[in-house]
């Protein structure tokens, strides 16, 4: 069952609403609501999968109310239905599931319904993936390399991976993965690949590495296993003292740091793992 609720200022839109859902046997409806306040206030309480919103409301319209939604709970998708067609830009800015035109119809609710049942499914959690950040950079799982249908997507997890759990925020992301856009252009396709990188990640069941809040974005480093972070660990006294540390000592000699992935906001990075990994192989 998926659970969800609605948000819209008037009440007998939300009356049909719920005379709809109810024949959905997917779907759990667990509240309606004609304030964002009053969402808001449910939702510290209890969990949801997803919220259809209003956009056009009185005080906090969809579009904001979204925003704080997912800065309580990132998980949850958000469908808006609205009577306007001009705020579909900035429904796709928030990462929201679908996009609905009133007068809301079974047949379009349905093909909603398909796709939050496609997110939704359950996948087998994995354990940690394995980040591999010496040669090409490289997401494993089970042993096999994870499959991107995005290139730019791959990079953003690569910068934040690179900041070592360091909330980012957008602008500095966008700066290094599009160093050549305008500031407008460079938001519209930081959301779109950002949306697409949560994506990838909900699919492959690892959607937990990855945390956001207020513009910013970080790694969750104890949800995964880095040779770099590890090696940097075994390094604080710059000594090697270990069979571990000579190995990822040399596979980072041999392999470069992203090297192979050709990203140029890893250059300092690399250049100073470089001087390190020669200080430590010369004090042997």
């Amino acid at each position: 069952m998926i659970r969800i609720a609605a948000v819209d200022d008037e009440m007998h839109v939300l009356e049909r609403f719920e005379r709809m859902v109810l024949g959905i046997k997917e779907l759990e409806l667990c509240g309606l609501f004609e304030t964002g306040e009053q969402l808001l206030s449910y939702l510290k309480e209890h969990p949801l999968d997803a919220v259809f919103l209003d956009i056009e409301m009185p005080g906090v319209n969809g579009l904001q109310l979204s925003e704080q939604i997912l800065d309580l709970s990132e998980t949850i998708d958000i469908i808006f239905v609205t009577a306007f067609n001009q705020y579909a830009v900035e429904a796709f800015e928030v990462q929201a599931l679908d996009y609905i035109l009133k007068p809301l119809t079974e047949e379009r609710l349905g093909k909603t319904v398909k796709r939050l049942l496609k997110t939704k499914k359950s996948v087998e959690q994995p354990g940690k993936p394995i980040i591999q950040c010496f040669g090409d950079f490289e997401v494993f799982l089970n042993g096999e390399a994870l499959v991107w249908k995005n290139s730019k997507a791959k990079e953003i997890l690569a910068f934040l991976i690179h900041k070592n759990g360091v909330p980012v925020n957008w602008e500095k992301i966008a700066d290094a993965v599009w160093p050549d856009y305008d500031s407008k252009k460079a938001q519209t396709n930081f959301h779109a690949t950002t949306y697409l990188l949560r994506k990838r990640l909900a699919e492959v069941g690892i959607s937990q590495i990855l945390e956001s809040g207020r513009g910013n974005y970080r790694v969750v480093t104890g949800q995964v296993n880095c040779e770099l972070y590890k090696l940097e660990e075994l390094m604080k006294g710059n000594q090697i003292t270990g069979k571990e540390e000579l190995r990822l000592l040399e596979q980072l000699k041999q392999r470069g740091y992203m090297e192979a992935s050709g990203y140029a906001w890893a250059l300092p990075k690399a250049a100073e793992l470089d001087e390190m990994c020669k200080r430590a192989m010369d004090g042997l």
